[in-house]
C-alpha cells in the first residue's frame, strides 16, 4: 500500500508547489488505474467534467487545478475504501489550501505535513473497469450513472459517522450494491 504518513513524519512540514500537488495526485491516481475506470465511464455518459469551462473538445482539461485532481467521483471512492486508501487521500487533500468547485485559489507555494506515496493497485481498478463494462451491456443506459451516485453517497455516509453500526448497515448496502462484480471482489480478496 501506499504511505502518507508514519509515526517519524506525522509533524514534519514538508515545502511544495501547487503544481508539484497536482502531479502527486495524478501519479496516485494513475496508481490506482483511474484511467481504466474512466475508459468505460465517460463513453456511457458518465463524464466527471461535462459542461466545465476548461474541457477542451478532443484535448480534454484545459486547465488542471488542485479541485479537480482531489475530487472523487463515487467509483474511484468506492475503489479507495475497499483498498483502505479513502482517509490518506482525504487527509492530504485537506492540507491543500485554495479548493473550490472546479476551479481554486491554491497559493504557489505552501506547505503540507504528509505526502501521497503512489500505490500499486491498478488490478483492482482494471477488475472493476471490466465488471463495470459487462455489467453495463445488460442494464438500462441511466444504471452506470445512478450506480456511481450511489457509492458516492453510501462512502460519504461511511466516512461522517461515527457509529460502527451505521458503518457496518451502510457496508452491508456496498456489498450488495457491488455483489455482480465479481472480478473486483476476487481482486480485492488479494490486498488481504
Amino acid at each position: 500500500m501506499s504511505g502518507f504518513r508514519t509515526g517519524e513524519q506525522k509533524e514534519l512540514v514538508r515545502p511544495t508547489t501547487k503544481q508539484e500537488v497536482i502531479e502527486a495526485g495524478l501519479t496516485y491516481l494513475e496508481g490506482v488505474g483511474a484511467d481504466l475506470i474512466c475508459k468505460v465511464c465517460i463513453p456511457s455518459g458518465g463524464s466527471c467534467c461535462l459542461s466545465c469551462p476548461f474541457l477542451n473538445d478532443g484535448v480534454g482539461c484545459g486547465q488542471r487545478n488542485t479541485s479537480c485532481t482531489s475530487w472523487l467521483c463515487g467509483f474511484l471512492k468506492y475503489i479507495y475504501y475497499e483498498a483502505g486508501l479513502i482517509r490518506e487521500w482525504k487527509d492530504f487533500w485537506d492540507e491543500v489550501p485554495g479548493q473550490q468547485f472546479r476551479y481554486d485559489t491554491t497559493p504557489r507555494d505552501f506547505a503540507v505535513r504528509g505526502w501521497l506515496e503512489p500505490p500499486k493497485l491498478r488490478f483492482l481498478s482494471e477488475a472493476f473497469a471490466d465488471d463495470l463494462q459487462r455489467l453495463r451491456r445488460d442494464r438500462p443506459a441511466f444504471w452506470l450513472v445512478e450506480l456511481k451516485g450511489k457509492l458516492d453517497w453510501y462512502i460519504d455516509e461511511i466516512l461522517d459517522s461515527n457509529n460502527p453500526k451505521f458503518v457496518k448497515r451502510t457496508e452491508a448496502k456496498l456489498y450488495r450494491l457491488t455483489s455482480d462484480f465479481q472480478r473486483f471482489h476476487q481482486a480485492k480478496a488479494q490486498l488481504n
